[in-house]
């Protein structure tokens, strides 16, 4: 093994701004295609949050989309506990939620995605029930 394939399998350490993008993208990446409705709203959501204002977004984004492109959804899923507070990531989960409910019903993928999240996130079933639920109004 060369000097740039133990590169190459290491595993970024990144901000609390690509990694909020990148729980959305892994949502968004969940079933292996990025379709241009969710990615829309991927970047539409970047524009609210408090955390990216002032930040450059599009760099933010091209570097969370090529994290979870090449790690896959499941690998960077699991990277999200290096967020820097509960609140942090209490809130990267509902933005995943929030995608994954945007298409209509989660499919297996994004389903797996959000279990996975949940776990590395110190997520209760309580917490994602209450998140789905405050969801499930605003798309039902």
């Amino acid at each position: 093994m060369g000097f740039f394939d133990k590169l190459k399998k290491s595993v970024l350490k990144v901000d609390d701004q690509q990694l909020l993008t990148e729980a959305m993208l892994c949502v968004a990446f969940a079933d292996g295609d990025d379709q241009w409705e969710e990615t829309n709203l991927v970047r539409a959501f970047m524009e609210t949050l408090p955390e990216l204002k002032g930040s450059d977004q599009y760099e933010v984004y091209e570097a969370a989309e090529k994290n979870v492109k090449l790690h896959g959804a499941m690998g960077r899923a699991k990277e999200l506990g290096n967020l820097s507070s509960e609140k942090l990531k209490q809130k990267a989960f509902y933005l995943a939620m929030d995608i994954a409910l945007s298409s209509g019903d989660i499919d297996d993928g994004e389903e797996a995605v959000l279990a996975s999240m949940a776990e590395t996130l110190a997520i209760s079933d309580a917490m994602a029930e209450n998140i789905a639920n405050t969801l499930m109004i605003k798309y039902c």
